[in-house]
């Protein structure tokens, strides 16, 4: 049996097309840092920070919103092993967040282990309920930043306004 996190992380996640401006407002599809990424008004360097941001935001939130089917799915053609690939010297390595998505992942997802581990159900199998599951959070933590928008436009230029959203997750749940 191949390590299932090895296997997941070849994966590229999708998220639903009714988000894809979200995408192109928040973050820079190829990458910014630092100067360039400020010029181009982005809050996020990669489009895949926004959907590990989204992903967490949907997953504290307990917001699991599976795309409906027959809506388009799409993807930014990076595979979860590359996020946070050291390619660069101000990039820091993703492989420690890349493991505590996978965790919540296993913890969230109604796998069965001892099936997986006799051979009962194939590894492909559960891989894609990690990723809908995966897919389901993210979604989920879009439509929040979504409805963000739509109550407030100008809400995501405070430059405290992504951490607010958690912030006040946490102290809603006290």
């Amino acid at each position: 049996m191949e390590n299932l996190f090895d296997q997941w992380k070849t994966k590229i996640p999708k998220y639903s097309e009714v988000h894809k401006e979200l995408f192109t407002s928040l973050s820079q599809k190829f990458g910014a840092e630092g100067e360039k990424k400020i010029n181009l008004g982005k809050h996020f360097s990669t489009n895949y920070e926004l959907y590990m941001y989204a992903f967490f935001l949907g997953l504290y939130s307990d917001e699991f919103s599976p795309i409906p089917n027959g809506e388009k799915k799409i993807d930014f053609s990076h595979h979860i092993q590359h996020w946070g690939s050291k390619s660069n010297a101000l990039r820091k390595d993703f492989t420690s967040l890349q493991e505590n998505i996978f965790i919540s992942l296993v913890a969230k997802t109604n796998i069965d282990i001892l099936a997986l581990e006799k051979g009962e159900i194939e590894e492909d199998e559960v891989v894609k309920q990690l990723i809908h599951t995966m897919e389901s959070y993210t979604n989920g933590g879009l439509i929040l930043i979504k409805e963000k928008i739509d109550k407030n436009p100008n809400y995501f230029l405070q430059p405290t306004s992504f951490l607010d959203m958690i912030l006040d997750l946490v102290q809603s749940t006290k």
